[in-house]
């Protein structure tokens, strides 16, 4: 069986690279050179936000609870000397009530949290405070004894919330706070000063 061509349809003229456009000449010669460059320049190199993580205890235990016992001892001699000579009943009551409850809590351990500064808040245990509710960051930091995080609420019902920075660099906190809140000074309040006298 013979095979009949037909020469009036020409081929199809494949384009070379020298035909082709001058842009798209551009375009390939760069990705013949440089495969490894046009997929870098594609992908952004990805960059984790900056966050600092610690562990520390959720509250400042003195082991020493001298001033403590003294404290306990007076109230609860207060109160019974109240009831023996029917002075104030109810007062009475009220002072052996707080040294009950003060050695209560003088046993409690302090739970360790982990705590957390990131781009959106800080975390503290279970328990997270965005930027946006808090105010001002200020931290103690006495490398004989005070070293914590103090940060002030918006919420005025709020006390300062206060975090114990441990062995952390404070300039390392300091550089990444000081993006989100305003740096104040925080005086420590006479209630602070005194729990902290008889270890609470």
């Amino acid at each position: 069986m013979t095979q009949v061509l037909d020469l009036r349809k020409k081929p199809k003229k494949v384009a070379l690279p020298e035909e082709l456009p001058r842009q798209e000449r551009g375009s390939l010669k760069a990705a013949k050179e440089s495969p490894r460059q046009t997929l870098a320049s594609t992908s952004p190199p990805s960059k984790e936000p900056p966050q600092i993580s610690w562990e520390a205890p959720s509250f400042y235990f003195n082991p020493q609870k001298k001033y403590l016992a003294l404290l306990v001892i007076a109230l609860a001699t207060g109160g019974g000397a109240m009831l023996l000579w029917n002075r104030d009943t109810l007062t009475a009551i009220f002072l052996i009530l707080s040294s009950l409850v003060l050695v209560l809590y003088s046993n409690k351990r302090p739970d360790v949290s982990k705590i957390k500064i990131d781009q959106a808040g800080v975390v503290v245990g279970e328990n997270l405070y965005y930027y946006k509710d808090l105010k001002s960051f200020w931290i103690h930091y006495d490398p004989g004894s005070l070293k914590e995080l103090s940060l002030e609420s918006r919420k005025w019902y709020l006390p300062h919330i206060k975090v114990s920075i441990e062995n952390n660099d404070p300039l390392t906190i300091r550089s990444l706070l000081i993006n989100f809140l305003a740096e104040k000074e925080h005086e420590n309040s006479l209630v602070d000063i005194i729990a902290r006298k008889i270890g609470l």
